[in-house]
This record gives structure tokens, sequence and C-alpha cells, in this order.
């Protein structure tokens, strides 16, 4: 039961934001009592803690280092990040950041130790083997491409009634990929293209 209520809880706040989401929604969902959610958590934090923990830790069994070059890495890399925040309510992270600021740190953690960590490493990659150009900081364009994906699904910038997550998503990449690459790098360019353009 506590498995069945920690992913209908993920699934109903990726869907509908966290803070309009209650435990009584989420009980009422399910199809059970309030008080069989608060068996297995204390309160509406609590329960978005484990939340994340466990969802997080799920997420760090993807591994990227069998792909062939570091565009191709980084290219998996951002697919992947895709498939897994895509579909997340805009109000996700405003919410955790704003109202449960345990799990937002937990949230942090993981971007930091776990996300620009494989930036960072890929940025890296690719300057040694030659196909991103030699000046570039990998820390710094860890840290400038995680707040660009930040801004496009995680701001008001970009509200989901306005514009296309999706496409702009896709846009971005593009032009990342281009203004970092060596004329090495940019025989790669095309095939990096076409599998963004698939990403869905």
């Amino acid at each position: 039961m506590r498995e069945r209520i920690l992913n209908r809880a993920l699934e109903l706040f990726i869907y509908r934001g966290i803070k309009s989401t209650s435990m009584d929604d989420i009980a009422q969902d399910l199809g059970i009592s309030k008080k069989t959610v608060y068996k297995w958590f204390e309160n509406k934090d609590h329960l978005i803690e484990e939340m994340l923990k466990t969802s997080l830790c799920c997420s760090v069994e993807t591994e990227i280092t069998s792909q062939e070059n570091a565009v191709q890495e980084f290219c998996f890399t951002l697919n992947n990040l895709l498939q897994r925040f895509i579909a997340i309510h805009a109000s996700f992270f405003n919410d955790l950041r704003k109202y449960y600021p345990t799990a937002h740190d937990l949230w942090e953690s993981f971007k930091e130790e776990t996300i620009i960590q494989r930036f960072r490493t890929n940025f890296s990659r690719g300057i040694q083997t030659g196909l991103y150009r030699a000046e570039l900081d990998p820390e710094v364009l860890a840290q400038l491409y995680i707040s660009q994906l930040e801004g496009i699904f995680y701001s008001e910038t970009f509200q989901p009634e306005k514009f296309k997550r999706l496409e702009i998503y896709r846009l971005n990449v593009k032009l990342f990929a281009s203004g970092i690459v060596t004329s090495a790098g940019q025989k790669f360019l095309p095939e990096f293209t076409q599998t963004v353009e698939r990403m869905n």
C-alpha cells in the first residue's frame, strides 16, 4: 500500500501540481480512506519527501557511459531527462521551493550531484576528445545549461497555455549544442539534430 500511495501521489503531483493536490485528493483517487494514507505518512511534507527519495533514486539507474562519443552522450542524457520531466506541471518545483523546503533540498542535492555532474562529465569528455571547444569551462557550461532547462520547464516565462515547451526545448538543445562543438564535433550534429527532433 505504501508504494501504491507513493506512486499515485507522484502522478497527481506531476499533473496537477503539489500545492493543488491534497491528501484528501490522493485518498479519494486511490479509493481509500485518508486515515490509511496517514497510517503510512505523518503529513503531506513526509509524503512528498518519501516520494522524492523513491523517484530520484530510480532516476539514477540510467547508464550513459556506453555512448560512442560526447555529442551522442549529451543527446542521450537530454532525451532521458526529457522523458522524466516534460510532463511535470509547471508549478511543481515552484511549489517545492515555496512550501516544502526539506523536499526542495532533496531535489537540489540530486540536481547538483547527479544531473549537473553528468553534464559536467560530458562537457569535460567532449573537450578532452576535441569535440567541444577547448576554451569552454565544463563547470560553467553545466550550470548554464541546467539554468536554461529550468527556465524552460519550471519558470513562469513559458506558460503551457501560450508555448509548446517541447518545441522550445528542442530549439534550445540544438542552439546550445551548435555553440559548443568544434569542427570535429560538427559532423555529429546532423544525427544529433535528428534524434532531438524525435524527442517526445
